[in-house]
């Protein structure tokens, strides 16, 4: 038995290591697949992208939290790594959502978007 991923270190770049908290997503940015039915069954499948390959996690907000750099991050690479091993990195990066921080906890959503997810 192997280790459960449970954790995740992520570097954009020039933004060095992100204090992330838990609970850090990705998806692939596969297409969606959907069956095609016929009278005799299934006639085959219909692709569709719905969204772009993309990283998804929460900051803590400290002092050295740059929103600017954050907002401007655009055609930049980010490394995802999990506690298990697995190592990801998202070319052509951008950040894709509005920044809003939460005065109440300190955290800030960031959500990054990018033309390949592509497993190490």
């Amino acid at each position: 038995m192997g280790v459960i991923t449970s954790r995740a270190t992520i570097n954009a770049g020039p933004l060095g290591i992100l204090a992330t908290k838990p609970g850090t997503t990705y998806g692939m940015g596969n297409a969606k697949k959907d069956p095609v039915m016929g009278d005799n069954g299934v006639l085959g499948h219909t692709e569709k992208f719905e969204s772009a390959p993309n990283i998804k996690c929460t900051l803590v907000d400290m002092i050295t939290t740059d929103k600017t750099a954050l907002k401007n991050f655009v055609d930049g690479t980010v490394l995802l790594e999990t506690n298990n091993g697995q190592k990801l990195t998202l070319t052509g990066a951008w950040v894709g959502n509005e920044l809003e921080l939460n005065t109440e906890d300190g955290t800030l959503p960031v959500e990054f978007y990018g033309t390949e997810l592509i497993e190490q």
